[in-house]
């Protein structure tokens, strides 16, 4: 089954006189994949929510099914069999997965719910789409990823015909990933359409039959995926070869220590690790998902249990068994998760970059030196490149990867020595990403060690003088220069090594 669905033609949207979309077109078949690319500001979000009727267009049509249409309101989008999956979850943390899959969509009879329908209904499409999810268990107990497989189940327990899915994956590991892919197709061979829209040029290349690639709100081109590699998509998106996305590693870096870990235990199981990192380097961490990675990192940053070891900084034992402690010694951490970790989202841009160095301005132990904290947020404003308005805006209203550089410049205005980056462009399209890798190298040539972990393999080898490959909560291999090949990353990942394989 292969026939067009969904038709926008020449869709033009402005706002306040700024055009943020002109003239773009794309069609949808049912049975297929439709992949909408393009960096933050692109135009996507816009056109989408004129899909979903949150928007209407200044100019052009929607064809919808063979007719004509105008959505007015989400509710129009909705009746006609059109659903959206946003980026950002819309469940109540204190409802069961069950009540929040059915809030205000209650089977009901006689003035009465009918839960024991509805449960049964839930149950066919967990069965149906492989979702290991208790129903009955609280939102708020579930993994972030478990929380967006809830929010797709949501929409796939109302039958649409045209699926869009905005940035599933972000918060998604990699087996939770596959699971999605498994769901998507098991849609498009239903007939139905799905339009996904991702950051991760792997992920596009893989799921999708079809591409629109949008730029500044024009339409780039329409394409079938099949045949089209990753340096041909990357420089329609940025106008840059695959190459050029990332900066020259580091040829030789100094011979100064300035972290060292001593028979380090983060976790109760784990074999003591014996570690230095360099000024200068920029070290990876790679591993499967759940293999202790995220702790490990956390750990050094304070925020979780060191069951045994020394740490030392420059030489110098340090203490940091909490944050603070830490943040002192001259160790940063930028979280994974900016929004939940990183970022106060309603305070404005100025807060946000100020909080952590705030006692570096203190008067007399009460008063903050206001000049100086101008000065120093319009310092990393400039040496980070943050676009924003003003200062007082808040943090929430800036695209993920400005969101992701005021993290950044908070925690820089601490003055680290090392700084540690955990999922440091989860979620951040092409062009953002080069700009925080070039940012990050630049940092790492002013002799700050960086240490990075990512599920991305690609940003891993891309970015490392070395490579730490973790396993069962171990360092299982540390790896450089040719070493440092996604064969050779993966088969440690795996527990295995090149002899053993």
């Amino acid at each position: 089954m292969s026939d067009c669905i969904l038709s926008m033609e020449h869709i033009t949207k402005q706002f306040a006189g700024v055009t943020a979309l002109n003239d773009v077109s794309f069609s949808c078949e049912r049975g297929k994949v439709h992949v909408l690319a393009g960096e933050n500001g692109a135009g996507k979000s816009t056109i989408l929510k004129i899909l979903s009727g949150v928007y209407v267009p200044d100019k052009g049509t929607i064809t919808y099914k063979g007719e004509q249409v105008r959505f007015n309101t989400p509710t129009d989008s909705q009746n006609a069999g059109i659903a959206m999956v946003f980026q950002e979850l819309t469940q109540i943390n204190e409802l069961t997965v069950f009540e929040n899959i059915f809030l205000s969509k209650e089977k009901t009879r006689g003035g009465f719910i009918r839960r024991s329908e509805q449960m049964r209904i839930l149950k066919h499409y967990l069965e149906k789409y492989e979702m290991n999810i208790d129903p009955s268990v609280i939102v708020d107990r579930l993994s972030v990823g478990q929380k967006q497989m809830v929010e797709i189940l949501k929409v796939l327990i109302r039958d649409p015909e045209v699926i869009i899915l905005d940035e599933p994956t972000s918060a998604l590991a990699t087996d939770e990933v596959q699971l999605l892919f498994s769901i998507i197709r098991k849609l498009t061979a239903e007939g139905k359409a799905v339009i996904f829209i991702s950051h991760r040029i792997e992920e596009m290349l893989t799921i999708g039959d079809d591409m629109t690639v949008l730029k500044d709100g024009q339409l780039v081109g329409n394409m079938p995926v099949q045949g089209l590699t990753e340096d041909e998509l990357i420089t329609m998106l940025v106008g840059r070869r695959l190459q050029d996305i990332y900066p020259p590693h580091c040829e030789k870096p100094g011979d100064e220590v300035v972290l060292e870990l001593e028979n380090y235990r983060f976790h109760p199981n784990s074999r003591p690790i014996n570690f230095r990192a360099r000024k200068g380097e920029v070290i990876g961490i790679a591993g499967l998902t759940g293999h202790g990675q995220t702790e490990f990192i956390n750990s050094i940053a304070g925020l979780h249990r060191v069951y045994e070891g020394n740490v030392r900084i420059c030489g110098e034992a340090v203490d940091t068994r909490s944050g603070p402690r830490a943040l002192a010694a001259g160790i940063a951490l930028v979280p994974g998760d900016r929004k939940q970790e990183g970022l106060m989202l309603m305070q404005s841009i100025r807060s946000n970059i100020a909080i952590s160095s705030i006692s570096k301005r203190k008067k007399f132990g009460l008063f903050i030196d206001q000049k100086a904290e101008k000065q120093t947020v319009e310092q990393y404003r400039d040496k980070l490149r943050i676009k924003m308005r003003n200062m007082a805006q808040e943090a929430g209203e800036l695209s993920g990867g400005n969101q992701q550089k005021v993290v950044l410049a908070k925690e820089l205005a601490t003055q680290p020595k090392v700084i540690l980056f955990n999922e440091p462009t989860k979620g951040i399209d092409v062009g953002s990403k080069r700009e925080i890798y070039y940012l990050m190298r630049e940092l790492a040539d002013e002799g700050v060690t960086v240490i990075m972990y990512s599920t991305d393999l690609m940003e891993v080898i891309g970015m490392s003088d070395r490579v730490l490959v973790m396993y069962e909560n171990n360092v299982t291999a540390q790896l450089t220069g040719a070493d440092i090949t996604e064969e050779k990353i993966t088969r440690c990942m795996m527990g295995l090594n090149t002899e053993e394989a």
